[in-house]
């Protein structure tokens, strides 16, 4: 029989336990893959400990050699495997990852040491470093969807980034709608003004459509059937460098909820007839042929359409030059997606029921859109109960 192996302070060790000359120990045993594994530790105590894990990993199926990649190798097995993705999508994801994760802690961490708190960690330097919830929302579902990979393909036990966004405070101007008395000041404004009159049918269509900035500015005269008064939404237009500089690319929307018809209100109706009309006044029409769409409605001075970097810089304008003059009511914050966010919430609190106005935003989850059907205010709340009040009065 033969004879106990012991280490340098007479303890005997088990079948896979060694001690190296430095003291230090270690623990070989073949992993889920067939492959030999080695555990290290700095006492015999610590090293029992990790060998008690790995012998859970092993009888869960969990394989101890994927979980020594990183999570940027990890990321990259993931957007290989995302085959549905478009690929200007896939190429703005790999981008993101490769200026905020790829140097970073995480980015470089074995999947198998990651754990909540250095992901929360991570969030935080995101937010000191100026970068917005929305960013950070972003990073955290590539992070996420990496992680439940590999959680579901047994690289490791549970996904660490679970619950990682929780402590992430909402940006102070993130979603916040207009006002009725805000629309109200900002169109009479423009309408009086000679600089911002011009724009008054894109902010009278982009918040009687609920349309986003790409839908907005890629829209053709081809999408417009005014006899029947309807809108087609089936592209947006973005402006991005895709490594040949920064030009316009038309893009399907992202799914296939965002493929839509839109009737139009009275209103969006005549500004499309104001905007016919300005445009035969002043001689402007649109010369720019993109991806093989042309005719574009909301054109500037050139013939070309609005990049959304400015159509934010003229909402950005607008909103200043009110504010400039109107220090007693002074303008939120101004945005496309503001403006997008306003129409929803407008049709939102006149009744509209929320399947309906899911399809005018093109949401293919109702969830999204009764995060904003639900979106409240004060004056929302006490039309509500003023109709309650009269509809159950004794």
């Amino acid at each position: 029989m033969a004879e106990n192996r012991k280490d340098s302070k007479g303890r005997v060790l088990r079948t896979g336990e060694y001690e190296r000359t430095d003291g230090r120990y270690y623990y070989v045993y073949t992993d889920a893959a067939g492959k030999r594994a080695y555990i290290y530790a700095k006492d015999l105590k610590e090293l029992r400990k990790l060998k008690q894990e790995a012998e859970r990993d092993l009888a869960d199926g969990i394989c101890s050699a994927n979980s020594k990649m990183t999570l940027n190798q990890l990321f990259k097995i993931h957007m290989e495997l995302k085959n549905d993705l478009k690929q200007s999508t896939a190429d703005n994801y790999s981008r993101m990852w490769k200026s905020c994760v790829e140097k970073s802690a995480i980015g470089r961490k074995k999947i198998s040491d990651l754990k909540k708190v250095h992901i929360m960690g991570f969030y935080q330097d995101c937010i000191k470093s100026g970068k917005k919830r929305n960013t950070v929302r972003l990073l955290h579902n590539l992070i996420f969807s990496s992680l439940e990979l590999a959680a579901d393909s047994d690289f490791i036990r549970k996904n660490p980034a679970k619950g990682a966004m929780l402590q992430i405070k909402r940006d102070a101007a993130e979603k916040v709608p207009l006002t009725e008395d805000d629309i109200r000041n900002v169109m009479d404004f423009c309408m009086q003004s000679r600089t911002y009159s011009v724009y008054v049918p894109f902010l009278t269509v982009a918040v009687g459509t609920c349309l986003r900035c790409g839908e907005l500015t890629g829209l053709t005269w081809s999408d417009i059937d005014m006899k029947r008064r309807t809108i087609s939404i089936n592209h947006q237009l973005i402006y991005k460098n895709y490594g040949e500089g920064c030009r316009f690319y038309i893009s399907e929307p992202k799914t296939e909820a965002g493929k839509r018809i839109i009737p139009m209100t009275e209103a969006v109706y005549q500004a499309f007839i104001s905007i016919k009309e300005q445009n035969m006044m002043t001689g402007k029409r649109s010369s720019a042929e993109i991806d093989g769409y042309r005719d574009f409605v909301f054109v500037t001075k050139s013939g070309w359409p609005f990049a959304d970097n400015a159509v934010n810089s003229f909402l950005r304008n607008i909103r200043n030059a009110y504010n400039k003059e109107h220090q007693d009511s002074m303008l939120p914050h101004l945005s496309a997606h503001i403006l997008r966010h306003t129409g929803c919430t407008r049709f939102a609190a006149s009744g509209m029921d929320v399947k309906t106005l899911q399809n005018i935003m093109g949401h293919s989850d109702a969830g999204v859109t009764m995060n904003v059907y639900n979106h409240s205010s004060f004056e929302r709340t006490e039309k509500e109960m003023r109709r309650l009040d009269n509809a159950m009065n004794f």
